[in-house]
């Protein structure tokens, strides 16, 4: 569920007093529909609807916690799978493209919950491993692999109904953008082993560095064209519309990264 609507003037005001991650609402007796413009299920205000805003729940606060200390990443239920190093054959994965032709191939699988895979020839051109202010290392659950928050180490999720402490391990969680000439992914998830793999070092060892360290280390790979395997799915809670998660990132041999510019090579 993606969409809630609301046609009557008293629930039109109330909306508009919702927080994007910030406010939690709990609703009974809506309908629940398929929109196929919207290409998503939504809730629609019926004359028995009662909407309650920030309902003051255990279940209401664990969410509204988890959204807080997760909003700038935004981790989503699929980008589990990479925190334990996804287990992807890429000698399988052979569809070359560009920028341009992923995000099309995208929109032709609208409304398909299955990823697609596919390989990019593009340079890094955000990486932001050495500002203070963003984040790249989180503690993460060992047994779900969500991330948890510091101050308590303790996992909302598995620990809700269960008494058996999880132990949490230090990941990285990087959002780079990749650019080639025909435009660019914006906040695709380069995290866990993938990261440390691409790096060069584990997290501790990036833990350990310099500030200069990282500087040097960041500008390794902006603005060099690397061979990057990619999973992509549409999701309208991404900011371009793509969810993305990088499953290898190397830099590219110059000759076929040239022979591939075009990204021709579909199957």
């Amino acid at each position: 569920l993606t969409c809630f609507n609301g046609w009557d003037n008293e629930s039109i005001l109330l909306a508009q007093s919702w927080m994007p991650r910030e406010t939690v609402i709990f609703a009974s007796d809506v309908r629940i529909n398929f929109d196929k413009f919207r290409n998503c299920m939504t809730a629609t205000v019926i004359s028995k609807t009662i909407i309650t805003t920030n309902p003051d729940t255990p279940e209401a606060n664990i969410l509204l916690n988890f959204i807080r200390e997760n909003k700038e990443t935004n981790v989503l239920d699929d980008e589990i799978d990479s925190y334990f190093k996804e287990s992807i054959n890429l000698s399988t994965i052979v569809d070359v493209y560009t920028v341009e032709q992923l995000k099309g191939r995208a929109l032709k699988n609208e409304g398909k919950a299955d990823p697609s895979y596919g390989i990019l020839y593009a340079y890094i051109s955000t990486l932001n491993i050495d500002d203070e202010t963003t984040k790249v290392v989180r503690n993460r659950c060992s047994s779900c692999g969500y991330i948890v928050n510091e101050a308590s180490n303790i996992c909302t999720t598995c620990n809700k109904n269960s008494l058996d402490f999880k132990s949490v391990f230090l990941s990285f969680h990087v959002l780079i953008d990749l650019t080639n000439h025909t435009g660019t992914l914006h906040s695709c998830s380069l995290t866990g082993s993938v990261a440390e793999e691409t790096l060069g070092c584990t997290v501790h060892e990036f833990l350990a560095m310099t500030d200069e360290q990282k500087t040097a280390l960041k500008w390794q790979f902006l603005l060099e064209r690397s061979k990057i395997y990619l999973k992509f799915v549409l999701s309208h809670r991404a900011r371009s519309g793509l969810k993305i998660s990088v499953l290898s990132c190397k830099l590219a041999d110059p000759t076929e990264a040239s022979r591939n510019l075009s990204g021709q090579k579909h199957v």
